[in-house]
């Protein structure tokens, strides 16, 4: 037997350099067939959002005007008077009787659903789906329900990418890019956002940033805005003024903002959790299909002295974003709406949350800024200028989506000089959420399931390593020829690792165990160590990430690896047991464990 000890490795193998600039090594090339489809869900997902909303506006003409028209209206300017208060509750009872006959999952505002079947359904969502959403939306919508179209547009993309991918027979992984491309199509057909639209997806469906993914999604999404594009212009869906700060000292204000609407989305999250399981345990026959029918009730009566809480309300956030409203206006919508959008949803019926929540912050952002001009009359530059930033912060701490909330906002307002006060509001309300609540508006009703959800993602740590970092450098190997009688008698007691096998060049052969030294009997057999050898490993190189080489492990099923010099060298340089890979999660806990000494000892 003989011992080999293995020098130090200080950076990457020759090997790796070889692999640079080969085709599929940094994009595998089946990506490229992803992204053809990825453009074709883009282009029927931006159709479906276009339709999606025709519905919504015949729907509003046909219940609060009594007019078959697919013209552009809102709700708020009907006539009604107290008859409107039985508008709500029929749109209330067919999405009622569709989740309760047809399809659970219409219920709520979408993405939840979209984020179970991608993280615990293997990226599959059933056909009705695709059909259903819409019909279901434009029905709650239309008849006053106090939601955005964006929700379901999303999870509505989200089930045609899914069905592509089903029908293709594409792996859960690329059924889970398709699903997000969907996704991403439908939020970015919906405001002209492309970039906000890959955000959402990455945040909210993907929980990665990886060119695989992140491609096509974003191909999906330019398509789509194409085709929005087609219909309606660039023109933007909320005209703005051209927004300034007066000077740095007005971003303190922006930042006491962020502090409220954080507080404001966590009232928002804790009240609907609450709503929905009152709703959900009513003591009632068929409580699936009467709960969103008393919701609607209740929204009715809201609605009557408040009409603006009616439908998507896109035209109240133009108004809010243009300085026409009073405070007292802005605070009755934007409190009314609250409450509107927290009782309709809790009790089962399904819209989004986006627009909705852009009016609550809206209406207080723009009470906030304009109390803060009366006091501080040289430092505030525009009431409005807070109601922008309000908005993005009440639902980037609500969705825990911070930069898709960022750049929506930024993309809406066509004004770069936004992006300060914008980020710095967003991320106080963010961080004032996640400090306070475990969960957001998109994962508490899927906790409750007894799903766990979690919105960070980072770099996993087998991606960041190397082999050469974790591999055993001393380790034991054995001539291939040597007889096995003669090895056990030199065996060393205690435990061993695997050991290579080597010919008389010294390239590796095979691997042996413990238990294959000893499976033989009696042991003094004339067998050579090259007859015991198995292949039950998989060969590395120093330079290659800890991450593909466990991929490779789990493919073969095995838990030994072989690190070798390089390509062209068989010479054994490392081994590597799976335990030596589990040790990098160790290593981690440590590093933020000892980070956080750090902090505390300072």
């Amino acid at each position: 037997m003989a011992d080999l000890s293995v020098p130090e490795v200080d950076g990457p193998s020759s090997s790796r350099s070889e692999d640079k600039g080969q085709f599929g090594v940094a994009l595998e090339p089946e990506v490229v067939k992803i992204c053809g489809f990825a453009i074709l869900v883009g282009l029927v997902g931006g159709f479906v959002a276009q339709g999606l909303l025709e519905l919504i506006y015949l729907f509003t003409n046909i219940f609060f005007y009594g007019r078959f028209s697919f013209a552009l209206t809102y709700p708020a300017h009907n006539h009604l008077h107290l008859w409107v208060v039985l508008i709500p509750p029929i749109g209330g009872l067919v999405v009622g009787l569709l989740i309760y006959f047809f399809e659970p999952t219409l219920k709520g505002h979408g993405i939840p659903e979209a984020m179970e079947a991608v993280l615990f359904g293997h990226s599959r969502m059933r056909s009705r789906v695709a059909v259903l959403k819409p019909l279901a939306t434009a029905l709650a919508i239309g008849t006053g329900g106090p939601f955005g179209a964006e929700g379901p547009i999303i999870q509505t993309g989200g089930a045609l990418g899914s069905l592509l991918g089903q029908a293709l027979g594409l792996s859960p992984y690329y059924r889970r890019v398709l699903l997000a491309s969907g996704a991403a199509a439908g939020m970015a057909a919906t405001f002209s956002a492309p970039l906000a639209g890959v955000l959402v997806a990455v945040e909210l469906l993907l929980f990665e940033l990886r060119a695989r993914s992140f491609i096509p999604v974003a191909l999906a999404s330019v398509v789509a805005t194409g085709v929005r594009v087609h219909f309606v212009g660039w023109k933007p869906l909320f005209p703005m003024p051209e927004f300034k700060i007066t000077g740095t000292n007005e971003l303190w204000l922006f930042a006491v903002l962020g502090l409220l609407m954080g507080i404001v989305g966590l009232i928002m999250i804790r009240v609907l959790s609450w709503l929905e399981d009152f709703f959900d345990n009513l003591p009632i026959p068929y409580a699936a299909i009467w709960s969103p029918f008393i919701g609607a009730v209740i929204l009715g009566i809201i609605g009557y002295f408040c009409p603006q809480v009616f439908g998507t309300s896109y035209d109240t956030i133009r108004d809010m974003l243009n300085d026409r409203l009073t405070a007292g206006n802005l605070a009755g919508i934007g409190f009314a709406k609250f409450w509107a959008l927290v009782i309709s949803l809790g009790s089962g019926t399904t819209g989004g949350v986006f627009a909705p929540s852009l009016v609550v912050g809206g209406g207080l952002g723009a009470v906030f800024g304009m109390g803060c001009q009366h006091i501080f009359p040289q430092l505030v530059s525009d009431p409005a200028f807070y109601s922008l930033a309000a908005m993005a912060g009440v639902f980037g701490g609500i969705a825990r989506a911070p930069f898709t909330s960022i750049v929506f906002l930024a993309e809406l307002s066509h004004n770069p000089n936004s992006l300060l006060p914008l980020i710095l509001c967003v991320m106080v309300s963010d961080g004032v959420v996640r400090l306070l609540s475990r969960d957001s508006i998109m994962t508490v009703k899927l906790v409750k399931r007894g799903l766990i959800i979690l919105q960070d993602y980072s770099v996993p740590v087998l991606m960041r390593a190397r082999v050469d970092q974790v591999m055993r450098k001393e380790f034991q190997v054995l001539d291939g020829d040597q007889e096995l009688r003669a090895v056990i008698q030199k065996l060393p007691d205690g435990h061993l690792d695997f050991i290579p096998v080597l010919d008389e060049d010294g390239e590796l052969k095979g691997i042996v165990e413990a238990h294959d030294l000893l499976r033989i009997d009696p042991p003094d057999h004339h067998f050579t160590i090259k007859e015991l050898a198995h292949q039950d490993y998989v060969v590395a190189y120093p330079g290659d990430s800890v991450d593909r080489v466990h991929r490779n492990m789990m493919l073969k099923n095995v838990e030994n690896v072989v690190v070798l010099e390089s390509k062209k060298s068989q010479k054994p340089v490392g081994i590597v047991r799976a335990r030596d890979i589990l040790e990098l999660r160790r290593w981690l806990l440590e590093e933020e464990k000892g980070e956080q000494r750090s902090a505390h000892e300072s």
